[in-house]
């Protein structure tokens, strides 16, 4: 049954987004990073934002799917952070995941139209720490 509180990680909810596969894994809702040496990573430390994680893809080939711009796309958000809509998106510098905005977080060019949601993970378990959807119609 759908649930307007609860969001499935590795998808989106609008039809409008450009994904492209990288060879790696990286956990869907995360930020995804290119290193130098052409790995992915979601620490900054590593390289410039490439987009938002929607996870193995389906073959499980060793490729991860990133969402590169798009509307209605899934972050996962750390814990006991609760987004307000329209607000501008910060990530942590370290995990990949949406945070609070200060120290150790860098904003990207995308904001959040939904307030926290209940993730359901890729294998269908859920997580106390929330998501939330972003939109990045330009790319981040």
């Amino acid at each position: 049954m759908h649930s307007a509180s609860k969001i499935l990680m590795g998808m989106t909810r609008s039809s409008y987004r450009h994904a492209e596969p990288m060879k790696g894994s990286i956990a869907a809702g995360t930020i995804v990073r290119l290193k130098s040496d052409g790995t992915i990573s979601p620490a900054k430390a590593d390289g410039s934002a490439m987009g938002i994680s929607l996870g193995k893809d389906l073959s499980n080939i060793g490729f991860t799917s990133i969402v590169k711009a798009g509307t209605a796309v899934p972050i996962a958000l750390t814990a006991a952070f609760s987004p307000v809509v329209g607000a501008q998106v910060n990530i942590s510098d370290t995990t990949g995941l949406a945070i609070a905005s200060g120290a150790g977080a860098t904003g990207v060019n995308a904001y959040y139209t939904t307030a926290a949601l209940t993730r359901i993970n890729e294998d269908g378990t859920e997580t106390a720490a929330g998501a939330a959807l972003i939109d990045m119609p330009g790319g981040l």
